[in-house]
């Protein structure tokens, strides 16, 4: 038996929605495309569409009676308009009068027109109705009335006995009978809509007197099949509306499944009508169906193999915003992933799409992932990304449960280790927490389907992978099967390949099953690192500067401070040589070094900002028992260990005031209230209120030392990366990363200022290069996608992509076994001065002696910071210390290490006067922080 197709399936389940609420509520107001008042009345038990209410209301303005007929012709009772009481006489026989208790038994047993409860007029209704002009009931004089035998009579019955209507009398006698004439006051108090809905109901129609106007008039059929339905009223734009719920081609599933395929899960523009049957454009995700099923559905399938497009995705998966760039033969694009409005005009800081997630509905999102491995029917509104999860997180800085459910820093969390504390988020609708386990390597295996399952961790960036994908995989862009990723200049192995896993099965995922089934394609898609940050926006600046290669080389210089770390990187840019033009390059990247200051990122500095001011407010927290977090490189004061805690409410707290201090650390001027008041989470999680003191002098100092300090580590890289290249004029020192726009950057770089000149003294002396500087590339508003400070990494690495004749080499990375080099300064303490023995210029298995173990125990010191390349000294916040003790060790015995990953080296203890062998028995030691 042939399995349903998936998406035809979810319309079937769609269409029996349908027919399952067009049999819980019988009649639907039809409203067309101004929606101002309903056109007609539909009739979801016969299938019968009727006029509109307020057809009916001019037509009762038209007659002031009219007779109630069923549908073999038979009167039923008479409508008073005027007061839309019915009256009928039909169970009195002949010239028979009854007394009140008489007519209360007759009318207690009566179902004229099919209704019970028919009553005794009062004397004036009876008057009402006797008097009216027009009333077709009048016989004999005023105002008598007739008999069903065809005579007339003047006393009729009231509530107060009998009347006599004849004119200048009206006089009561209450203890004598009369002729019965009932009334019934369903109509009385009941709106247009209702008496309509009654009619067609009861299968009667509203005829006057002389029988030559009728209402309704015969309704127009329209078929009960719920897909007829609904293309009927897809083609007069109509749709059909009862007790606050719609069915209608572009609101109800049945229909709507097909035009939000793109809007539902990742907010693109819902699909049009015509993109849904157009024989030229169909849908990628109907290929396959049965044809039968698609003439059903005036549905056209489209082969997903037809939109494969070879050319390059380049993406630059940054820590606070992430760019992606396409080239799809006809111009390189900038994509905006989780706008609002697609449709909206075009900004270039739209291109710089937030890394951050939101999760609404957790558990909705988690059944659906783990059930579907392509395109799953995902919700916006359980789990979304980009540009309107950061809304969320802009547009809410007190709110503590928005803030939980946000989820940034993902590329920071790629790197923590298996044993570093579990990152936490909020689910909005449960308002549990969320516990994300550590980053696995879940590469797809190369040619061959995802599967899914429940017990797949959640792993964010697979998420936001899925979702760039969907915007770069837009039905009106084509399918790409070419990813390339740039990272950080000191990322190791093993963390790119954890990254790359991720974006591997988030974008393949983003692709139709209708594609991946077709089997080969699953061989051309790759997911592959192509360059280091710096490197990829040095491709993209230098062409903007409109500089060119030269033959010996140009130099050039990277200061790439962004939102995790800041980058260095240094190299020359030169035209192929004969045996490298015979390969077919025309340009060479000649990568000389590159370093970097890991805690130098603007989003870091942002966070030991916060850290200060909490730590200046210990009496205000311990009050108020308020937790926080402690960034890697900060020093904490021994008074503020109590406070610091790995939860998620010290996370929120410290979010929370990063983003009330974010405008002081990107704003153009050092401005900052000396107080603020934050509803901050305390250690049960409960909301405080608390006032916390700022000082701007203070924290400004700490921005404007720590940016230079950075500012002079770039210098000293590059005396020394350039102090055995020979080049001709200056080396262009290119300001990249957002962060490079703060008004420190600016005035540390400015060669008019006072910081430059100074700067250049202490690291050079006399013998400073020339040096020409770069501001980071502007945003230009007429050419959004022009590269800039941010864009560029991305465009740049478009630059690099096989195929564009430019190479890049990188002899460090190629010594290294395309490995990073190893990170860290290694080493022990001398008189209180820091000594390395291991330098991230080690080469990888090569042992160095790093001194005595004193009484068993050797004092193992180490750093990431490039300022161990000067004086470090004994308490530095960012020098760590770990004892190792060796309880074999002898007097003399001398403690060797070797690094043999970025992040790892290798330690053995020999007598004096030993150096280790290849079969030296040693141990293994992980050095990562954090």
């Amino acid at each position: 038996m042939t399995a349903p197709h998936p998406l035809l399936a979810r319309l079937d389940a769609s269409l029996a929605d349908v027919g399952h609420s067009l049999s819980q509520t019988r009649f639907w107001d039809v409203l067309g495309t101004d929606a101002k008042a309903p056109v007609a009345l539909f009739d979801a038990h016969t299938g019968r569409r009727y006029p509109p209410a307020q057809a009916l209301e001019a037509f009762l303005q038209q007659h002031p009676f009219l007779h109630l007929v069923d549908a073999e012709g038979r009167w039923q009772a008479t409508l008073h308009c005027a007061t839309r009481l019915l009256w009928n006489h039909s169970a009195a026989a002949g010239n028979k009068s009854y007394d009140r208790i008489q007519a209360q038994a007759v009318l207690a047993q009566a179902r004229w027109a099919g209704l019970e409860g028919w009553k005794l007029p009062n004397k004036d209704q009876l008057w009402a109705f006797a008097t009216a002009t027009g009333n077709p009931h009048r016989q004999g004089s005023e105002y008598c009335l007739a008999r069903p035998d065809g005579g007339y009579g003047c006393g009729w019955l009231t509530t107060d006995g009998q009347c006599d209507v004849r004119n200048g009398n009206w006089n009561v006698k209450p203890d004598w009978g009369g002729y019965l004439f009932a009334c019934h006051p369903h109509w009385q108090e009941a709106d247009r809509r209702q008496m309509l809905a009654d009619l067609a109901a009861w299968g009667f129609v509203l005829q006057s007197p002389t029988g030559n106007a009728r209402f309704p008039p015969v309704p127009e059929p329209m078929s009960l099949e719920p897909l007829a339905l609904l293309r009927t009223l897809s083609e007069r734009g109509e749709r059909l509306v009862a007790d606050q719920r719609q069915l209608a081609p572009g609101a109800h599933p049945a229909l709507a499944v097909l035009g939000e395929l793109d809007w539902r899960p990742s907010r693109l523009p819902r699909l049009e009508a015509a993109q849904l049957a157009d024989p030229h454009q169909g849908l990628w995700e109907l290929w396959g169906a049965p044809a039968e099923r698609l003439k059903d559905w005036r549905l056209v399938a489209r082969d997903p193999a037809r939109d494969l497009k070879h050319h390059p995705v380049a993406i630059d998966f940054g820590t606070s915003s992430t760019v992606v760039a396409i080239d799809d033969g006809q111009r390189i694009q900038l994509l905006r992933v989780g706008a609002r409005d697609f449709y909206a005009p075009q900004e270039p800081q739209h291109y710089e799409n937030p890394t951050v997630i939101e999760c609404l509905d957790f558990e909705a999102f988690r059944r659906e992932w783990q059930r579907t491995a392509y395109r799953p029917a995902h919700d916006w509104d359980w789990l979304r990304a980009g540009h309107e999860a950061h809304a969320a997180w802009r547009d809410n800085p007190a709110d503590t449960q928005v803030l939980g459910a946000i989820l940034p820093k993902m590329k920071q969390w790629a790197q923590r280790g298996a044993n570093a504390p579990r990152l936490r988020l909020f689910d909005r609708k449960s308002g549990q927490e969320i516990e994300i386990p550590p980053l696995e390597d879940r590469r797809p295996v190369r040619g061959q389907p995802l599967q899914v399952s429940p017990a797949d961790p959640f792993d964010p960036i697979e998420f936001y992978a899925f979702q760039l994908g969907m915007t770069i995989n837009w039905r009106k862009r084509g399918l790409f099967t070419r990813y390339y990723l740039t990272f950080p200049v000191k990322y190791e192995r093993a963390v790119k390949d954890r990254v790359l896993a991720s974006f591997a099965r988030g974008l393949q995922r983003s692709l139709p099953s209708t594609l991946v089934e077709q089997g080969s394609v699953l061989q051309e898609f790759t997911v592959e690192e192509l360059a280091s940050e710096p490197a990829a926006y040095a491709a993209a600046a230098l062409r903007q500067l409109q500089l060119e290669p030269t033959e010996a080389g140009l130099p050039y210089a990277v200061f790439d401070f962004g939102g995790g770390t800041a980058d260095f990187d240094y190299g020359l840019w030169r035209w192929a040589n004969a045996e490298e033009e015979d390969l077919g390059y025309e340009e060479v990247f000649e990568h000389l070094a590159s370093s970097g200051d890991n805690f130098l990122g603007g989003e870091n500095l942002l966070e030991n900002l916060a850290f200060r001011v909490f730590c200046a407010n210990l009496d205000v927290l311990r009050a108020a028992r308020i937790h926080f977090t402690k960034p890697l490189d900060a020093s904490a004061p021994s008074a503020a260990e109590a406070f610091i805690q790995p939860t998620q409410a010290a996370q929120t707290n410290m979010v929370m005031l990063m983003t009330r201090l974010r405008p002081f650390w990107e704003g153009e001027d050092a401005k900052l209230e000396s107080q603020i008041g934050l509803d901050l989470l305390d250690a049960d999680g409960a909301k405080r209120r608390v006032e916390l003191a700022l000082a701007a002098d203070e924290l400004d100092a700490y921005l404007r030392e720590r940016i230079k300090e950075g500012a002079r580590l770039f210098l000293r890289e590059l005396q020394r990366a350039f102090a055995k290249v020979t080049f001709d004029g200056p080396i262009h020192l290119l300001l990249a990363g957002n962060a490079s726009r703060s008004r420190h950057v600016r005035a540390i770089f400015d060669p008019q200022g006072e910081l430059w000149p100074a700067l250049l003294q202490e690291v050079f002396g006399d013998t400073a290069p020339q040096l020409e500087i770069h501001p980071p590339l502007p945003l230009d508003p007429r050419n959004p996608d022009a590269p800039t400070a941010k864009t560029g990494v991305a465009l740049g690495l478009l630059r690099l992509a096989p195929g564009r004749k430019v190479k890049v080499n990188n002899a460090v990375r190629t010594s290294h076994g395309d490995e990073a080099p190893f990170r860290y300064f290694v080493g022990r303490l001398r008189r209180g001065v820091f000594q390395a023995a291991l330098t991230p210029e080690s080469d990888y298995r090569v042992w160095h002696e790093l001194g005595p173990i004193v009484q068993r125990v050797f004092d193992l010191r180490y750093t990431l910071s490039q300022r161990a390349r000067e004086t470090m000294r004994e308490g530095d916040p960012e020098l760590y210390a770990r004892p190792l003790p060796w309880p074999e060790a002898h007097d003399g015995a001398r403690l060797w290490a070797r690094a043999i990953a970025p992040q790892t080296i290798e330690i053995c203890c020999l007598a004096a006067g030993q150096t280790p062998q290849d079969d030296t028995s040693a141990q293994r030691l992980d050095l990562t922080i954090g």
